[in-house]
This record gives structure tokens, C-alpha cells and sequence, in this order.
């Protein structure tokens, strides 16, 4: 049963990877790989100012067919940046915009002149055309922005969900990643059983089904309540008593059949059942009750005996010896009632 949030990506690991063999990699995995180890800088695309990029990007004058995405990269040395030159965008090459003689000049006076000066001239434009190509591209990537902790696109799917803003950033116990992923679900105006079901089966990785129109009594204010010489038509709109049953307020969550380590977790104290009322709460708010009905699976009913570890109530029953050979029926007699009025699901 899933209850924690899972780690990052070793970002530093990936870093030595593209050291060691930069041809292995895809220039857009490079420049992700670049951009989430220097996290202290802006993203690529976004700088204001050259100085602030961590990391040259220029492209090789070769008119050859490319055996990969990238030529060449140099770490950072003293006060010069790390520097990559890739083979698939830029002014050179079949694919630039220059004439293919140009791309033949600055590769004769690279190669056989050691003159750089019409690459590196190149190279100054192509290092602001490349960086906001791969902008453009990681923009529509969720991964990409979870890369680093500033994430516009969690910002944007948390607005879908209603939990855009720091005030809204860790205010209960569903953590704030389930809630992107079921934003769409959460972002609904119109919540219906099927959504709070997916959400919780998924979440927990349990078995979940819905009950509605659950009987209950409701309260009724003391101005509600019918009183001597109250106007009021006998059988239509007077009730006697200062309770009212009712069908329309009440649904139960059956979770079920559940392993004995799952079914602790959920009773009373756990933070299983915590959570639980969490997401329940985000998803329905304080219009509806509800209750918990858990199901221990049958194979799982741990036998009651003196001085184990047995709850009293929760976890044992007192019956006689099953049938070794006998399937054991499943357990599905504890209610619990974690939702309105009640802090700790007693």
C-alpha cells in the first residue's frame, strides 16, 4: 500500500555519464541533464545575460552524415563553462539556413588554418537559437520541469486542481504530488463516486468500493425543530423529535479484502487512515458523512491468544477452530468513522 513519495533522480550520476560518453546521449537528454546539475542557474533559454549560462552550446560546420546528436563536450575548466557542440542544429550544415559553400569555408579554415573565427561567430548565435529551441521543447514536458524544485508545470496543474499558491502547499496529509496527479479528478465541479474510487484505489493500491445513500440521523437546529404552534402540515413538513432520518447524507467506503500489515495501517492511530481522510476530504470537502468499512481477507485473520499482539476489537475473534480445508470467509464486521466530527476515526 503506497502511503510515502518517492525520491529524485541522481542527477549527479547522469553528469559523469555525459562526461564519459557524450555520443550515447540525445542532445536534448544532454542539455536536461546539464540544466538539472546546474540548478543554481536560470534555465536554458531563460538567461538574461550569456554570462549566466553555465554551459556553451554550439553546433560542428560538417556536411557528413551525423552518426549522433552530438560532437563534443567539455566539462567546465577554471573560469571557462562547460561547453557542448551538437550536430543537428545551428547555421551550418544541410539543415542551416547558410549556403552549403559557407558551411565548406568554416570547416577549411577550422580544420586546415586553425581559424575558428567564423564557427565561434556562429556559435554565438547558436547558443541563443539552441537554448530556446530546447525551451520551447521542455515546456510541454512534465519531466523536464520536475527537475528542479522551482516547477512551473506543477504550478500549472496545481492550478487546474484548485491548490495554486504557497498557502496551499502541504495543508494536510495527501501530499501534494498525489494531488497533481489526480488534478484531474480533484479539478472536477462536479464530484461523482467513480472519481473518489479511482483516486483512493490507485492511491492506496487497494480494492475500493462506494455505498451511497447511507441511512443516518441528522440533527436538527432548534429553529428547525417543530414546536406547538409552529405553522406546519401533518406528514409533509413537521417531524417529531430533534433528529431526522436520512439517505441523502451519507456515503461508506468499503476497502477491501485487504493483507493484515494493510488493514492495521488503516485502523485508528495509523497514518493510513489519516490519509485516508485527507483525500477524502479533498475530494468531497464538509457537504457529505461518511464511514469506512474494512474487509480483512480471510487467509489473513490472525489467531486470538493470550499476551499476542491481537487489538482487542480490531484485529481479534473469538469463534471455533475453521476447517484447515475450508476457504475462510473474509472479515467485514469493523466500521470506522473518521469523517465528520470525528479526528481520529474511532
Amino acid at each position: 500500500m503506497a502511503t510515502g513519495n518517492r525520491s529524485g533522480p541522481d542527477d549527479l550520476s547522469h553528469f559523469d555519464q555525459l562526461v564519459e560518453s557524450p555520443g550515447k546521449h540525445h542532445v536534448f537528454q544532454a542539455l536536461r541533464v546539464l540544466e538539472a546539475h546546474y540548478a543554481d542557474a536560470p534555465r536554458l533559454g531563460e538567461s538574461r545575460r550569456p554570462r549566466q549560462d553555465k554551459v556553451r552550446l554550439g553546433q560542428e560546420a560538417e556536411l557528413a552524415f551525423p552518426p549522433s546528436t552530438i560532437a563534443d563536450f567539455k566539462p567546465p575548466q577554471g573560469d571557462q563553462p562547460a561547453r557542448l557542440t551538437n550536430r543537428f542544429f545551428g547555421l551550418f550544415g544541410p539543415q542551416g539556413p547558410l549556403p552549403l559553400h559557407l558551411t565548406e569555408y568554416a570547416r577549411d579554415r577550422k580544420r586546415n588554418h586553425r581559424d575558428p573565427t567564423l564557427v565561434a561567430f556562429a556559435d554565438m548565435l547558436t547558443h541563443r537559437l539552441m537554448g530556446l529551441l530546447y525551451r520551447a521543447w521542455g515546456q510541454g514536458q512534465p519531466s523536464v520541469s520536475f527537475d528542479r524544485a522551482d516547477d512551473p508545470m506543477a504550478r500549472q496543474v496545481a492550478a487546474l486542481g484548485g491548490y495554486h499558491g504557497d498557502h496551499l502547499q502541504n495543508r494536510d496529509e495527501m501530499p501534494d504530488m498525489a494531488k497533481l496527479h489526480f488534478a484531474g479528478h480533484l479539478g472536477q465541479a462536479a464530484k461523482n463516486p467513480e472519481g473518489l474510487v479511482s483516486i483512493l484505489s490507485a492511491f492506496f493500491d487497494v480494492p475500493v468500493q462506494l455505498q451511497e445513500f447511507i441511512g443516518s440521523w441528522l440533527e436538527l437546529e432548534p429553529d428547525d425543530r417543530w414546536q406547538l404552534g409552529y405553522a406546519g402540515g401533518l406528514g409533509q413538513s413537521t417531524s417529531v423529535g430533534d433528529k431526522v432520518w436520512s439517505r441523502s447524507s451519507k456515503f461508506r467506503l468499503r476497502i477491501g479484502p485487504l493483507t493484515l500489515a494493510d488493514y492495521e495501517r488503516l485502523l485508528p492511530g495509523g497514518a493510513a487512515l489519516t490519509r485516508l481522510r485527507s483525500i477524502v476530504r479533498s475530494y468531497v470537502g464538509d457537504v457529505l458523512d461518511w464511514d469506512v468499512n474494512l474487509v480483512l481477507a480471510g487467509d489473513q485473520v490472525p489467531r486470538a491468544s493470550l499476551g499476542g499482539s491481537t487489538r482487542l476489537g480490531h484485529t481479534s475473534w473469538i469463534g471455533s477452530r475453521p476447517d484447515p480445508d475450508a476457504k475462510r470467509p473474509d472479515v467485514d464486521d469493523l466500521y470506522l468513522y473518521p469523517g465528520l466530527g470525528s479526528a481520529q476515526g474511532e
